[in-house]
């Protein structure tokens, strides 16, 4: 059985960013500068910093226009379009009129609905080579998990220069400091918790340089490719937090949260596979978004082999599989 693999994906809620809809304009397979430990798509095959893909552009914006209508029928509205999919979306070498398209929609739509743009740190200079994406995006989140003398074993790529990238970052602070925030990622392995005092201190003395002061906390809350990475307490989310704060940065913990009410859209096998391809869901989770169909539409692609079980924090995750 073959499902389509949608350029719109799924949605959520975040206590930050409200009601958040996903939008990939990648497509498979994997393409990024990176291979954070931490990413739910697994490792990353292609280490690209850019690539000629043409990205369909109308089919894209249909998706988005239809999902947003799906939200009005349920009387919700869509408060965050968030791009990422397969990979780092500044890979893309049109990525700045796939973002001109997207805005102008929002725009021509009467929405209030904001732009935030997920980038690998390497890529980040291509915000002063495509000058307009700043313009076009509200916010640009840059993930930071580069802990220590354990950088690469976390995913760094040695093929990069880690102070070079601190300093493209600070020349991008320049433009548009408020329109970029750090994702900082926090997680277990084994008895280790990353960052620990050593790696925060570090950490904040790098950002400082930056002159980024948006920071949000990121609990990592998925299984990732090999599971080894377990969740951080949530008392020690709290004390980095404090930590951050304390430190003179402006500090969000995103929390992620299902929306509980059924949005129609698409049937339900196809919209939970393409969200689950990307992004790993819990049993309970995939009840409260899709109801007793997306239950059903689970037990479908595991039977077809399209979807697999993943023990990991405690739970049971479903992880989409793709050819």
């Amino acid at each position: 059985m073959n499902i389509q693999l949608l350029h719109v994906y799924g949605f959520y809620s975040s206590n930050i960013s409200g009601s958040v809809v996903l939008v990939d304009p990648l497509l498979p397979p994997k393409k990024c500068p990176l291979d954070c430990i931490s990413c739910p798509l697994g490792v990353t095959k292609r280490f690209e910093r850019e690539v000629e893909q043409r990205v369909n552009v109308d089919s894209l914006i249909s998706e988005l226009q239809e999902v947003i209508e799906a939200f009005k029928r349920a009387s919700l509205n869509v408060n965050t379009v968030y791009i990422w999919g397969f990979g780092d979306p500044l890979v893309l070498n049109n990525v700045e009129s796939t973002l001109k398209a997207v805005e102008h929609f929002i725009s021509n739509y009467g929405l209030k609905t904001k732009i935030h743009l997920h980038a690998s740190s390497v890529n980040i200079d291509k915000l002063a080579k495509y000058k307009k994406i700043l313009e076009y995006v509200d916010m640009v989140i840059v993930p930071y998990m580069w802990y220590g003398e354990d950088k690469v074993s976390l995913g760094w790529n040695i093929e990069h220069s880690f102070n070079l990238v601190l300093e493209k970052m600070k020349h991008i602070s320049v433009l548009n400091r408020d329109k970029i925030a750090i994702e900082l990622h926090i997680f277990r392995i084994a008895d280790l918790t990353y960052p620990d005092q050593s790696h925060l201190a570090e950490t904040i003395t790098h950002l400082r340089n930056t002159r980024i002061e948006n920071v949000v906390v990121k609990r990592v809350d998925r299984p990732s490719e090999g599971h080894v990475l377990k969740p951080a307490s949530e008392s020690y989310i709290i004390k980095v937090e404090e930590e951050l704060i304390n430190a003179g940065f402006k500090v969000n913990v995103d929390v992620f949260t299902p929306i509980k009410r059924r949005i129609a859209w698409k049937s339900t096998i196809i919209g939970l596979y393409n969200y689950i391809a990307r992004i790993p869901l819990k049993y309970s989770e995939i009840r409260d978004m899709y109801g007793d169909l997306g239950v059903e539409a689970l037990h479908n692609l595991i039977g077809k082999k399209l979807a697999v079980r993943i023990s990991w924090g405690g739970s049971i995750y479903f992880k989409g599989l793709v050819t």
